[in-house]
């Protein structure tokens, strides 16, 4: 290869000596491309009878009746943002569906050693996976958590509509309704740390929902902060803070079929696994947020004052 490149004049040399390069780069890529490929095969295959069974007693009314009865039974508190904990989440066999279905670590894109997700509903998945977690999706988050959650979290959602848009008197009043702005299956492996932060500032609510094995414990979960001086954040990017700007408030347990939502209003929020934690320890948490749909954003946007519109349309560059 090298004779023949030497044979060729100085641009020309570069230009394939690039194309070869390029090439190269795009092997780990095909090589993760076809690995995803035979393991959807191997789970379509071994899970080729749950799938029919599934769509038989797949009913949407139970399910949105139980989230709602479990969102409405969790007590909501204020201290460091308004929260609430749902537990029993979801019926215990769709849980046990929805785990039997989480895809395999290679379906998810490696942000780093310790981070991976995956965007909910599946691009590319099993098609047992894609059957569930779509189920899961549509009835148990946007028929079910989302107007659910909204009610629930009404006098919070009032405060931040008073704060920032007075004209608009109430959130029901303003007309504003909440929509999925963000859904994803996160994978943590030993290692993994978020400092205490706050999250972009449009996802007005965020639920984390803590996907465990029956035998495992709850840890690993996410600790709830209150800033000892809280301050109006000057983007609407992540707002990283230092764990010596914040007091320890809860710690909330990553129990099974449970769930943290919050509003993304004051306070911060961090988890970690130690280094030191069992090499094959996987924590699972589907994270879902709720803010305005890009129409309404335009109009909130619109309606800012002067003086705090900078600090919902800056973006940093990490």
């Amino acid at each position: 290869m090298l004779k023949r490149l030497s044979s060729l004049s100085p641009v020309r040399s570069v230009r394939r000596f690039r194309r070869i390069l390029a090439s190269l780069e795009t092997i780990p890529e095909l090589e993760t491309k076809i690995e995803q490929c035979i393991v959807a095969y191997q789970k379509d295959a071994r899970f080729a009878d749950r799938v029919p069974a599934f769509r038989a007693s797949a009913r949407p009314e139970p399910v949105v009746a139980h989230v709602t009865d479990a969102v409405g039974r969790a007590a909501v508190h204020d201290d460091p943002c308004p929260h609430c904990v749902v537990e029993e989440f979801v019926p215990e066999d769709l849980y046990d569906e929805m785990m039997s279905a989480l895809p395999s670590p290679v379906f998810f894109k490696q942000q780093e050693k310790t981070r991976e997700e995956i965007q909910v509903p599946f691009g590319f998945a099993p098609a047992y996976s894609r059957i569930v977690w779509d189920f899961f999706y549509a009835r148990a988050i946007e028929d079910a958590l989302l107007p659910a959650l909204t009610s629930r979290f009404r006098p919070a959602l009032d405060r931040v509509i008073a704060r920032y848009w007075p004209e608009f008197g109430t959130w029901h009043d303003s007309g504003l309704r909440l929509c999925v702005t963000n859904s994803r299956l996160l994978l943590r492996r030993p290692g993994y740390v978020i400092k205490p932060h706050r999250d972009p500032r449009w996802h007005f609510v965020t639920c984390l929902i803590y996907l465990q094995k029956r035998d495992a414990i709850g840890a690993y979960g996410t600790q709830l902060y209150r800033l000892r001086e809280e301050h109006e954040p000057a983007h609407n990017s992540p707002f990283r803070l230092e764990l010596s700007d914040c007091e320890l408030v809860k710690d909330v347990p990553a129990r099974r079929n449970a769930v943290l939502a919050f509003v993304n209003s004051a306070g911060a929020h961090g988890a970690s696994i130690p280094s030191d934690a069992p090499g094959s320890l996987e924590r699972y948490v589907y994270q879902v947020q709720f803010g305005p749909d890009e129409p309404a954003k335009q109009r909130l946007i619109a309606a800012l004052s002067e003086s705090d519109r900078p600090g919902w349309l800056t973006k940093l560059a990490y």
